[in-house]
């Protein structure tokens, strides 16, 4: 029946309509019911039947199926498609049905969430399955025991059926997917430090005194290293420079450096010109051609020129040169990290954006400061030769160049968007400090918080621009005509001055009403902003006092308190899971170090940029179209199907830890154990055949089983074997921790109660069935009686008469042979030795005895 409905197309049971009062929807499959309440059991017989839940297709999908189906019922759809990855997101179905539970976790985690952005109706619902994902992983990680199962777990790499392991590649792929929990999980932030620290394992357990004398001992010797490192990168000491916690102290001291070279630039931008540096006593001879070109061109259109002027930097300094080469060394450094890590990949983390933002603004500022020194050298070298005076376009704009008196100059000046640029960049440099933050338990939290509060006021300022531009548009609207009064009225005789139009001022012009309208909202505004002076036109002043009444209302009471109390809240919300963004954050921050490269800070880097550049260029050319060895010897008759659907066969192990007879050494899919090396477990008070044979049997509440480990020695523990494992520990935890409900009380109540009166009723019965039992004891009894006196009597009688035949033959007496008469039950006393007496009537004989 069902291969006849797979044929017909109806796989999921979404059209069926037959039995519209059933207590389930049709598309709800025993399986799927079976996961959505964590029925290990029910799944895993269902599993071994071959049952499987039917991934949904993607919300956008246009297949000719989704769209019959969303002509069909579009809310049937969406209920469909929410029941079928609630019964996908089960922990009992990713534990029976997965090769790797936690990687199927992640994908389908991740995939929930984008799918609550796109589906708003069941955003809730999909989240709240996405964070059950999250805490089922996190109750993975509770089960691991040892630092080899912790390493295997966390170095997991590739697909779930390959052996394939790199540098705390699970833990990459959390922090991409943000998975939170699993980052800052004791186990995962145990192994996270112990690699921050490697190499360096006094450091991690040294008072904060000898942590800075080692790092001040390490400066001194920073030098030696460098050079070690550049000449012979593979000696023991030149390692050093590659270990993660001392990575980033050198990057965070290069960084410092560079600030206060800031700090000294702006001290020095002063003093690199001065009126007692002009023209005329820096360079007399071209002094003298300009004077002759003033005295050319007197009287003329050109306007007059000074006789002397202040010159402009001509050279840079020595603060700017090293800022230079720490800017070159930013831009190396940046492009390897964009080469190592994808151009998607690195945006997609907000401090790289903010270094792409900081290195542009900083090389647009060197570059006009270097053309403008440029154009200084070139119009200075304009002005040595006497017959250059003719030209005078030529000559303005060399004077241009050369002067540093900001009255001449242009308001498109290079040196203007220099320094604004340059200003800019001061604030992003400072701003990059948060980037270290995280690393200190202290200010990591309040970085995080502050972070969060930015996202806020980013969020309301969207409804404040609205709520802006509402007003100043209005109110500019209602005062535009006395900013424009000038070019209206008419001057005569007699007409009176009109002063004081403070409406004018504030809302003439467009420019001039956002900047009032901006300014009031942070409570620098004036109540006489809309006050017409002269003009008796009180109908339109009242209006503008109504509009900018409502606007401090709108702005001041109510946007503003709403964004100090959305503030508050977020850092409510932080300061309740401060510790665990704390940890991821740090661990972000951490993995940046961790991860191969970067060994050099800035601008110390730019001595290996070459050697990089020409070793990544080689590499590239000689590794194109070549495969990689771990590729090429795949199993090919290893279905590439999805982890959701894999090992559906795999025994459940019926949360007691026996290994059923699904799992084999020769099965493709690697669950079964090798037989030197498995884990056994054996229960000792009975109930063990069902479980042995993959039969799952209900545990009992009364007696529960015990369990006796035998473990053998490992000779190499794949990752396979490992999450095998933990899936066994994490079912029988589930099962052993498994709460009493109501329900259960109240069926044992019920057993009790049944007990009772059957105990009750077994007791009223006894008398009856005893009396009955005495009755017919009795009468078997008196019938054995009388049956004994019969053959008592007929006995005697017989006996007489051949004693009497006897005593006739040898002519004695009875009473001579002394006999007697009567004889004891149950004695012989039917035999008689004659031979004449038995074999006188052998058939009468025979029936009497068949009568006896």
């Amino acid at each position: 029946m069902w291969k006849e409905r797979r044929k017909l197309g109806d796989t999921d049971g979404f059209y069926k309509t037959a039995f519209p009062d059933s207590q389930f929807s049709p598309d709800i499959t025993p399986l799927i019911l079976a996961s959505q309440k964590n029925q290990y059991e029910i799944v895993q017989l269902l599993l071994l039947r071959g049952e499987t839940i039917m991934k949904p297709h993607k919300f956008s999908c246009a297949c000719q199926e989704c769209r019959n189906k969303m002509k069909f019922d579009q809310l049937r759809l969406a209920k469909y498609r929410l029941n079928a990855y609630k019964g996908l997101a089960s922990e009992a179905y990713i534990s029976l049905s997965s090769k790797d539970p936690i990687l199927t976790a992640f994908e389908l985690a991740a995939e929930l969430r984008r799918l609550s952005r796109v589906e708003k109706h069941f955003k809730s619902e999909y989240r709240e399955l996405a964070d059950q994902l999250s805490d089922y992983v996190v109750k993975l990680l509770d089960r691991i025991r040892t630092q080899k199962e912790l390493e295997l777990v966390l170095n997991k790499t590739g697909k779930p059926h390959q052996e394939k392991f790199d540098s705390l590649a699970r833990f990459k792929l959390a922090l991409k997917y943000k998975e939170k929990k699993f980052v800052a999980h004791p186990s995962c932030q145990q192994r996270l430090v112990r690699l921050w620290y490697n190499g360096m394992g006094k450091l991690e357990r040294a008072t904060w005194p000898k942590r800075l004398t080692m790092i001040a001992l390490f400066l001194c010797a920073y030098p030696f290293l460098i050079f070690l490192h550049v000449l012979c990168p593979n000696t023991k000491a030149a390692k050093i420079l590659q270990y993660p916690a001392l990575k980033f102290v050198c990057n965070a001291m290069s960084f410092f450096t560079f600030l206060l070279l800031i700090v000294v630039s702006t001290i020095e931008s002063s003093q690199t010109v001065s009126k007692y540096r002009t023209l005329r006593s820096v360079y007399p001879d071209r002094h003298y051609v300009y004077t002759l070109f003033c005295n050319a061109t007197a009287g003329s259109y050109i306007e007059d020129l000074p006789h002397d002027f202040p010159l402009r930097p001509s050279f840079p300094t020595i603060t700017e040169l090293l800022l230079t080469a720490w800017i070159i060394g930013m831009v190396f450094q940046e492009c390897s990290q964009l080469f190592h890590h994808g151009l998607m990949e690195h945006l997609q983390d907000f401090f790289n954006l903010l270094d792409i933002l900081l290195i542009t603004t900083y090389i647009a500022t060197f570059t006009l400061r270097f053309w403008t020194m440029y154009k200084f050298h070139a119009s200075l070298a304009f002005l040595s030769y006497e017959e250059n005076i003719a030209n005078e376009r030529k000559m303005l704009e060399s004077i241009y160049w050369l002067n540093t008196d900001r009255l001449y100059w242009s308001p498109t000046d290079p040196i203007n968007f220099l320094e604004g640029s340059f200003a800019v960049a001061n604030i992003l440099s400072v701003a990059r400090i948060a980037y270290l933050l995280p690393a200190n338990e202290i200010l990591g939290p309040l970085q995080i918080s502050l972070g969060r509060m930015l996202k806020d006021i980013a969020k309301i300022c969207a409804l404040l621009v609205v709520v802006i531009f509402a007003f100043m548009v209005g109110l500019h609207n209602l005062y535009w005509y006395y900013d424009e009064r000038d070019d209206i009225e008419l001057d005569y005789p007699g007409r009176p001055i009109v002063n004081d139009v403070n409406a004018q001022e504030n809302f003439g012009g467009v420019i001039a009403s956002f900047r009032t309208v901006f300014w009031a909202m942070f409570g620098r505004g004036e109540p006489d902003a809309v006050k017409l002076g002269g003009y008796n036109n009180t109908f339109t002043a009242d209006i503008g006092y109504f509009i900018y009444g409502m606007y401090n209302i709108a702005m001041v009471t109510v946007l503003l308190n709403m964004l100090i109390a959305m503030m508050t809240r977020s850092f409510d919300l932080i300061a309740e899971d401060s510790d665990r963004e704390w940890k991821f954050s740090r661990s972000l921050l951490y993995m940046d170090y961790i991860s191969y490269g970067g060994t050099l800070p800035v601008p110390i880097n730019i001595i290996g940029a070459p050697k990089a550049f020409f070793k990544m260029l080689f590499c590239g050319c000689c590794c194109c179209g070549e495969k990689h060895p771990e590729t090429e010897d795949l199993d090919e008759d290893i279905e590439d199907e999805s982890p959701m659907y894999s090992s559906r066969n795999r025994p459940i192990q019926n949360g007691r830890g026996h290994v059923g007879k699904q799992g084999s050494l020769d099965d493709p899919r690697g669950y079964a154990h090798h037989n030197n090396h498995h884990l056994e477990t054996t229960e000792v008070n009975g109930k063990v055949n069902e479980a042995f044979d993959g039969t799952p049997t209900k545990p009992s509440r009364k007696m529960p089983a015990t369990m006796v480990e035998v473990e053998a020695t490992e000779d190499k523990l794949t990752y396979q074997q490992t999450m095998q494992r933990i899936v066994q520990r994490y079912i029988f935890d589930i099962q052993r921790e498994a709460e009493v409900t109501e329900d259960d009380f109240d069926e044992i109540k019920q057993d009790l109660s049944s007990f009772r009166y059957d105990l009750l009723n077994q007791m009223a019965n006894k008398n009856i069935v005893e009396e009955e039992l005495k009755a017919q004891m009795a009468t078997i009894l008196a019938q054995l009686q009388s049956l004994n006196e019969e053959l008592l009597g007929k006995d005697a009688v017989k006996t007489v008469k051949n004693f009497e035949k006897k005593a006739d033959t040898s002519r004695l007496r009875p009473t001579d042979l002394n006999i007697p008469v009567t004889f004891a039950p149950g004695s012989p006393e039917d035999i008689d030795e004659n031979p004449e007496t038995i074999n006188e009537d052998p058939e009468k004989e025979e029936q009497e005895n068949e009568e006896t």
